[in-house]
């Protein structure tokens, strides 16, 4: 769709009657004379607080009356459980990459009869992350080739070889593949699930469910803190703490095969409309046949079929300039994600509290992880209310804040030491609490925003460029991902403890001044809508316009349904 389809000019408005062709065709869903009543109200209602012009209530009300047909008050109880059997990949990627905190800490001398060294633990923490940027880049175009689901079962696979090489090692040099098979399933499961919740759900809580993927992951991080502290005086419990990751994906295969419908957008891209309609009725269960019709239509509206070679749709990536805006804000965001360095709590916390002297050291980064996996329930409930750029530009300087106080205090912890960790110094315990109030403060801001929002990516891309898009915005995140993993102690060594978290301070300060300017709002747009806020510019006011016409609409809506059931 082109910005002269999103905003059409007053000299190009159509005719007004509800019965001319194009009307009814994205109308269909709803009766005549309850659309009757719609327009009239909306009208009402947009005419008194000035919103919209009429040429653009058309488009407006065209979208919208097709989005609510037949989807009811709630999401269907099949579509919650599809989202709950995809967002076993999140598990699973939090799990993975929580785990190796602990593993870290109680391999001992296990691997090669000797400890690890600060590089052993970057190198093999980083194995997974390079691992991710490989699938990250290729997972768009085997999800585009074979579709989402199945491409989940091959994720699934590589979760399960690369759980039971790990387990089984006994040398440096074998944890390191296993890592990096590990990291082939966790990239491409974080950039499809998405995705494919995304492509399955209603504009209305498009933004809710792709959260639950981002609980699954903070809660498979929580999951991997909770066993790695059970197992902490097992002998060679860290082996069971990773083999354990292999069952979830074994749950997950079988609820592909028994119940997962395949993303309703890609088969219509690939001209397979009665699996399509089959797909959509059971999501919107309460919808006629003609509203399915109807959604089927719409989509139509906005899906090229997909004809063109590979070559073509990354070249697209790359040419077309809206497309281009939308790679650089979703691999802004996602890198924004890394660089703010909570993935250095992630994989190292276990370390940090370990050299701060603290005694249960995997179970005091529970606490971190249990703070993140908490704090990610408020987007849950708030993203479609609130909207993703006002969650972002809420969190994001709490973020720095938090950042600069754990800076401060590891510079006055650490003045006895040299600003280095020594070990078998007894740090302060007053500094050493306050460290850790202020890292789950941190992480706390992070959850909730920038740990959720940039998951929301595939909002950005149409159908054809959206698999190859998110791959650049994926490996993109891992990359950064791959910059802080294979770093972060060695930066600490460096600039010590308190220049390392002051320095990631600075880059979301960076970060969050690129938020402000150029992201743009995509909360209660349809996807095919939030691809043309990119025409032409970022668009900021625009989107927030748009936004306060949907708002506008539904309002009128609820109202034009109330005084239908009265009379």
């Amino acid at each position: 769709m082109t910005n002269r389809d999103f905003t059409p000019s007053p000299t190009e408005e159509k005719p007004r009657s509800i019965e001319s062709d194009d009307k009814l065709s994205s109308k269909e869903g709803l009766e005549h004379d309850q659309l009757n009543q719609l327009e009239v109200a909306t009208r009402s209602v947009v005419s008194t607080e000035g919103v919209i012009d009429a040429a653009e209530l058309d488009r407006v009300l065209d979208e919208a009356a097709i989005e609510a047909a037949g989807q009811g008050e709630n999401n269907s109880l099949y579509l919650w459980i599809l989202t709950l059997f995809a967002t076993i990949s999140g598990l699973l990627f939090g799990y993975d990459t929580g785990a190796i905190s602990s593993v870290l800490v109680q391999v001992g001398t296990d691997l090669d009869n000797r400890p690890l060294t600060d590089g052993d633990k970057e190198f093999i923490t980083s194995a997974l992350t390079v691992g991710a940027i490989i699938s990250a880049l290729f997972a768009g175009v085997i999800a585009d080739k074979i579709g989402r689901k199945w491409t989940l079962v091959i994720c699934d696979i590589m979760f399960i070889v690369g759980a039971v090489v790990q387990a089984a090692a006994h040398k440096k040099w074998e944890v390191i593949p296993g890592r990096l098979i590990l990291g082939l399933g966790v990239g491409a499961a974080s950039q499809i699930t998405p995705v494919f919740i995304q492509e399955l759900a209603p504009a209305r809580a498009r933004g809710r469910l792709t959260c639950l993927n981002s609980i699954a992951v903070t809660g498979g991080q929580v999951l991997a803190y909770a066993i790695g502290a059970g197992f902490e005086n097992v002998s060679s419990g860290w082996r069971w703490i990773i083999a354990l990751g292999a069952f979830p994906p074994i749950v997950q295969m079988l609820g592909i095969h028994f119940y997962m419908s395949e993303s309703p957008r890609y088969l219509i891209k690939q001209r397979r409309d009665d699996e399509a309609i089959r797909a959509l009725a059971r999501i919107y269960p309460i919808a006629t046949p003609e509203q399915i019709a109807a959604k089927i239509n719409v989509m139509k509206k906005h899906i090229q079929v997909e004809d063109s070679p590979l070559s073509h749709r990354i070249a697209k990536v790359w040419t077309d300039v809206p497309t281009r805006r939308a790679v650089f804000l979703t691999s802004m965001n996602l890198v924004a994600q890394q660089l703010s360095g909570f993935n250095s709590l992630m994989y190292f916390s276990s370390s940090i509290f370990q050299k701060a002297g603290l005694r249960n050291a995997t179970a005091t980064s529970l606490i971190v992880s249990g703070a993140n996996f908490l704090c990610t329930f408020i987007p849950l409930k708030y993203i479609d209310r609130f909207g993703r750029r006002r969650f972002l530009l809420a969190t994001m300087p709490c973020v720095v804040l938090f950042l600069a106080c754990t800076a401060g205090i590891f510079a006055k912890m650490l003045e006895p030491t040299n600003q280095r960790f020594a070990e078998g110094y007894t740090y302060p315990t007053s500094y050493t609490s306050a460290m850790l109030v202020f890292m789950v403060l941190y992480v706390c801001s992070y959850a909730i925003g920038l740990g959720n929002v940039p998951w929301q990516q595939g909002e950005f891309f149409s159908t054809e460029t959206r698999m190859i898009g998110t791959s650049i915005s994926t490996a993109a995140n891992w990359s950064g991902n791959l910059v802080v993993s294979s770093t972060f102690l060695s930066l600490m060594n460096a600039i010590t403890p308190s220049g390392a978290f002051g320095f990631y301070a600075g880059l979301t300060t960076i970060f969050t001044l690129i938020v402000y300017f150029l992201y743009p709002e995509t909360s209660l747009l349809s996807l095919e809508e939030v691809r043309t806020t990119l025409d032409g510019g970022f668009n900021v006011k625009k989107s927030l316009k748009v936004r306060k016409e949907k708002i506008a609409l539904w309002k009128a809506q609820k109202e034009a349904a109330r005084a239908e059931t009265s009379a």
